[in-house]
């Protein structure tokens, strides 16, 4: 007798949990700003040597949308400069999957616009720390153009903050 009260016990619980559980509504996934500094570290050119800092800067802003609890869609934009003269301007979309409460990896892709386009894979990897609504961040990415047949290779670093709305 105590055994199936148990049990009718914990099969109550359980349904009150799941029904608890089913009747909470869906957060709408959330919305963030992102403003970003970034800058090649190192370089190499198709068929070429390594060469060191590339006296870069792109500065750049964006927005993201969470699609899931850890996945979310990204779209940043914004020139580069290049010993402090205007070189190009450009897109970078990218899927980012943050998999710890400090870190996420993020698939991304350069699409420079001006002078001329073409197509670049910008993978990365960072670490945040979130202090409310904001969320400071820096990122490492691996850069290679391959839309014209001659890929290169790039280390890229950038510095920015995520404003959650």
């Amino acid at each position: 007798m105590l055994r199936s009260a148990a049990s009718a016990t914990a099969v109550l619980v359980l349904g009150a949990v799941v029904s608890g559980y089913a009747a909470e509504p869906a957060a709408s996934p959330p919305n963030y700003a992102a403003a970003m500094v970034g800058t090649t570290l190192v370089y190499r050119p198709h068929g070429g040597p390594w060469d060191g800092f590339q006296s870069d800067v792109s500065p750049l802003v964006g927005y993201g949308r969470y699609v899931t609890k850890t996945v979310a869609l990204e779209l940043d934009a914004g020139p580069t400069f290049v010993k402090g003269r205007y070189a190009s301007f450009g897109l970078v979309p990218g899927l980012v999957w943050t998999f710890s409460g400090h870190a996420y990896v993020a698939a991304r892709f350069l699409v420079p616009l001006d002078p001329e386009t073409n197509f670049g894979l910008f993978p990365g990897v960072g670490a945040f720390r979130t202090f409310g609504r904001y969320s400071p961040y820096m990122e490492l990415n691996l850069s290679s153009y391959v839309g014209r047949g001659h890929p290169d290779l790039g280390v890229s670093l950038t510095a920015g903050v995520l404003i959650a709305f």
